[in-house]
C-alpha cells in the first residue's frame, strides 16, 4: 500500500492541519493533576465481548451509549486554512466539496452582525475565521477531551458542541497540551452533567472485530458508521509528524467511514467502549474508501496522562536506528525467523552506545516485551521515562545477550539530528597521524570511489586519529548505494560482518567476495551505521 499524500491527510483532517498548538485560549487556570489522578477520573471496562463478539441486528443501543460523549470541535484563528488550498490543484471530487465550504464561509460573512452568533461577543472576534471542524470525545466527568493535534492546532479560540440531557451546548475550550508526534491532545471544557465515554484496552482488539466511528463528517455531528477492525499495528504511513521527525505511528485500521470532520473522533467496539482516536484515511478521493486509521486508546491515554502534567510529553531515548529484517538479512545473520529490528545505526554517547549495542545487532525484545519489527522498537522505548533502566536483548553472531542501558530524554535537539556530545570536542581530539600516507583510490561499488585514509583526508573529512578504515570520497547520487544512504565522507570500517579494513585494496576484495550483497560498516561523524547494498 502506497504511503498517503500529504493531501489526503489534510482531507482526512477536516482540513486542520496542525504544526504547533495555541496557547492562551479563554478559561481559567486548570489544576495539574497527577497520572494517578487523572486515571481516576476515567470509566474504564476490558471485558471481554459477550458470545464471542457475534454480530447483532441493531447498534442503537451503542449509539446511545457513544453519543452524549462525542464532540463536535470548531476552531478559529487569525486566517481560515480555507485560503490556503488552491482548487485548481485539487481531484473534481474534493473541490466541489471545498468549493461548497468557502460559499458557506462567505455567506456567514456577509451577514450583519458578522459570524454564526452575532452580538457584542462576536465584535471582539470579528477577526476569527473558522480553521475548519473536527471532532473529540469526553473521557471525564469534570470536561477533560480527547482529540488529534492537528484539530486544535493553529487555533487562537475552540468551541466544543455537546449533547448534553437531550440540548447541544456550546463550550470554550482550552488546550491543555498537544503532541504532534503522536497526534493526540487533551482539551477542556468547563461543564457539568457531562457523560464520559467507556474506555477499554485496545491491546485485546482483534481484526475482525466490529467497530463504529463517530463524529461529525462534513460538519454532520453526531454521526456514526459501522465496519470492522481492518488490521492493527499499521506504522510507516507517514501521517504522524508531518513537518516533524520521529512520528509514533501504530494504527488501528478500520474499514468503518471516516470523512472530514472525523478526526478525534472515538472509534468503539460492539458495546460503545473507546478502543481508538480517529487520525486519518488513506483515499485517492479524499473523501472514505474504507482505509481509515485510528490511534489505539492505550496509546492515546498513555499521551494525555504526560500532557495532563505540564502540557508536553516526556519519552525516553535510546539511540538506535533500526531496520526490519528482511530475508536477505536473516540469511547474513543466521537468523530462524524475519523478526526483530537489525541495527543500522548507533548515535555517538547515546544509551545505546554506552550500553555496547553494536551496528549488526539485532534486538529481540525490550524489558520482556518482543520487538517484531523495526517499528516496534521506538513505540516501546519511548513509553519509558528518561532515567529508565530497561534490558535489551540482543543476537550477536549468532548468539543471544542482554544489555542494560539507561535513558535519556528526547530532546528537540536529538530530534533534529544534532550530536549528543562529541568526543572530539570533549577530549580535544585532532586529526593527526594516519595508518598509510599511501593515497590508493579505487571502487568498491558501482558508483562508489574510496581512498584510504590520510592526513589530508582526515583533515578534509574531519576523521579522528583513532577512526581506521577506508573513506568515501566521490559517489554518484543515481548509485544504489547512495540510495541506501551511504554519502561521501563515510569512513568504512568494515566490509561483510566482522571483517575490518585498513586499505582500499583489502576493502575491495573482501567486497569483490560478498556475492551480490555487500554489507558495509560505516562511521559517519561520531556515529556507526550499516549498510546492505547490491551489487
Amino acid at each position: 500500500m502506497k504511503t498517503p499524500s500529504c493531501l489526503t491527510y489534510t482531507i482526512a483532517s477536516a482540513s486542520l492541519l496542525a504544526l504547533s498548538i495555541a496557547h492562551g485560549l479563554e478559561g481559567t487556570a486548570i489544576p495539574k493533576l497527577t497520572p494517578d489522578e487523572f486515571n481516576s477520573r476515567l470509566h474504564k471496562d476490558d471485558t471481554g465481548l459477550p458470545n464471542g463478539g457475534q454480530l447483532q441486528m441493531s447498534y442503537a443501543n451503542v449509539v446511545d451509549k457513544i453519543l452524549p460523549s462525542v464532540v463536535t470541535i470548531f476552531s478559529y484563528g487569525s486566517k481560515s486554512r480555507q485560503e490556503d488550498i488552491d482548487l485548481e490543484s485539487l481531484p473534481p471530487q474534493m473541490r466541489r466539496y471545498f468549493e461548497f465550504f468557502r460559499q458557506q464561509q462567505e455567506e456567514e460573512e456577509s451577514q450583519e452582525p458578522k459570524g454564526r452568533r452575532g452580538g457584542q461577543r462576536q465584535k471582539e472576534e470579528e477577526n476569527l475565521q473558522p480553521n475548519g471542524v473536527g471532532s473529540g470525545v469526553v473521557i471525564s466527568t469534570d470536561g477533560y477531551i480527547l482529540t488529534n493535534n492537528h484539530v486544535v492546532g493553529e487555533a487562537d479560540k475552540l468551541e466544543a458542541v455537546i449533547d448534553v440531557k437531550g440540548v447541544s451546548k456550546r463550550f470554550v475550550a482550552k488546550v491543555i497540551g498537544a503532541d504532534p508526534q503522536t497526534d493526540v491532545a487533551l482539551i477542556k471544557i468547563e461543564g457539568f452533567d457531562l457523560t464520559p465515554a467507556t474506555i477499554s484496552n485496545s491491546t485485546k482488539l482483534r481484526v475482525g472485530d466490529i467497530v463504529l466511528a463517530a463524529g461529525a463528517p462534513m460538519e454532520l455531528s453526531r454521526s456514526v458508521t459501522q465496519g470492522i477492525v481492518s488490521a492493527l499495528g499499521r506504522s510507516g504511513m507517514g501521517i504522524i509528524g508531518r513537518g516533524q521527525k520521529g512520528g509514533y505511528e501504530d494504527f488501528i485500521q478500520t474499514d468503518a467511514a471516516i470523512n472530514p470532520g472525523n478526526s478525534g473522533g472515538p472509534l468503539v467496539d460492539a458495546l460503545g467502549r473507546v478502543i481508538g482516536i480517529n487520525t486519518a484515511i488513506y483515499s485517492k478521493s479524499g473523501m472514505s474508501a474504507g482505509i481509515g486509521f485510528a490511534i489505539p486508546i492505550n496509546m492515546a491515554l498513555r499521551v494525555a496522562e504526560d500532557l495532563i502534567d505540564d502540557g508536553a510529553v516526556t519519552r525516553g531515548f535510546l539511540g538506535i536506528l533500526p531496520t526490519d529484517v528482511d530475508e536477505e538479512a536473516m540469511k547474513l545473520w543466521g537468523l530462524n525467523e524475519e523478526s526483530g529490528a537489525l541495527v543500522q545505526r548507533v548515535t555517538s554517547n547515546s544509551p545505546a552506545a554506552k550500553a555496547g549495542v553494536q551496528v549488526g545487532d539485532v534486538i529481540t525484545g525490550v524489558q520482556g516485551q518482543k520487538i517484531e519489527n523495526a517499528s516496534k522498537l521506538p513505540l516501546i522505548v519511548s513509553s519509558f521515562k528518561p532515567g529508565t533502566e530497561i534490558s535489551i536483548d540482543v543476537i550477536r553472531d549468532g548468539k543471544p545477550a542482554t544489555l542494560k542501558a539507561k535513558l535519556i530524554k528526547l530532546t528537540p535537539d536529538i530530534i533534529a539530528g544534532k550530536p549528543i556530545g562529541s568526543t572530539m570536542e570533549e577530549d580535544g581530539d585532532l586529526p593527526s597521524k594516519a595508518a598509510s600516507s599511501t593515497a590508493s583510490v579505487a571502487e568498491i561499488l558501482d558508483g562508489v570511489t574510496i581512498q584510504n585514509l590520510t592526513p589530508s583526508t582526515r583533515d578534509r573529512y574531519e576523521v579522528p586519529a583513532e577512526i581506521t578504515g577506508v573513506i568515501v570520497t566521490q559517489i554518484d547520487s543515481e548509485s544504489r548505494a547512495a540510495a541506501m544512504g551511504v554519502e561521501e565522507g563515510d569512513v568504512i570500517l568494515m566490509v561483510g560482518r566482522d571483517k575490518k579494513v585498513r586499505a582500499v585494496g583489502e576493502a575491495v576484495e573482501l567486497a569483490n567476495a560478498s556475492g551480490k550483497m555487500v554489507l558495509l560498516k560505516v562511521w559517519r561523524k561520531g556515529d556507526t551505521m550499516l549498510f546492505m547494498v547490491g551489487r
